[in-house]
């Protein structure tokens, strides 16, 4: 299957600080077992109600038959816990939407333009198996369909077209991309042909282990200083 193209971060579980302040896990009120090494208990209640959420809408091939108390039975997790950390159906999906995506890069190499940007292109790629390229094709129904399921996504990638967007101010400061370039637009130039290429899978014959790399350059020929002179 085709890497995707991550445009969210990771939503960080609020129910563990409510949790550890109320003395519980993260389960109906339930006391709470000794620290164990690994990951704490609420992060993996978190993980066992997104992935259920993804086996279901992968399974209904469509977000309306999913549910919250299917999401419940099928995580073995209570309605109350699931509502501690989402507020409705359709935040639960785009967090879950977002976890699978590849997370942004902790760090960037700030050694040219084109080497921060070749490093987020690889980055930001994933390979997705048959559950997740079929949930990848519902939440795009999604997002055209429902508007609170929309406003989710969108403040989801937001976060990450601001990280993408900061990129490109780093270096128009720096004078290695012209002074009046267009930083929405650059973005969505950046984006928008990985998405195509590796989401959607249009244009195969450009696939190759340099893809990215060919597209930086590309872009670059259009923005940079050299034609902006």
């Amino acid at each position: 299957m085709p890497p995707e193209l991550s445009e969210t971060p990771t939503i960080p579980d609020h129910a563990a600080e409510a949790d550890a302040r109320a003395g519980r896990g993260a389960d109906d009120g339930a006391a709470a077992p000794a620290p164990a090494k690994g990951r704490p208990r609420s992060e993996a209640v978190s993980h066992a109600i997104l992935e259920a959420a993804l086996d279901l809408i992968a399974e209904h091939e469509n977000t309306t038959d999913v549910s919250v108390e299917a999401i419940a039975e099928r995580s073995g997790v209570s309605k109350a816990s699931i509502y501690r950390r989402w507020s409705s159906k359709e935040e639960i999906l785009a967090a879950a939407m977002e976890s699978i995506k590849a997370p942004l890069p902790e760090s960037m190499p700030r050694t040219s333009f084109r080497d921060d940007l070749i490093h987020l292109g690889h980055s930001m790629t994933r390979t997705f198996g048959p559950r997740d390229m079929k949930v990848v094709k519902c939440m795009m129904l999604a997002v055209k369909d429902n508007p609170e399921y929309q406003r989710h996504h969108k403040r989801l990638i937001e976060y990450r077209r601001k990280f993408v967007r900061d990129t490109f101010a780093y270096w128009v400061e720096r004078g290695e991309a012209r002074p009046d370039l267009d930083l929405h637009l650059a973005v969505a130039m950046f984006i928008s042909p990985l998405l195509t290429i590796y989401v959607y899978g249009q244009y195969a014959d450009v696939q190759q282990p340099d893809t990215v790399e060919r597209l930086v350059d590309n872009l670059l020929a259009g923005i940079g200083t050299a034609l902006a002179e």
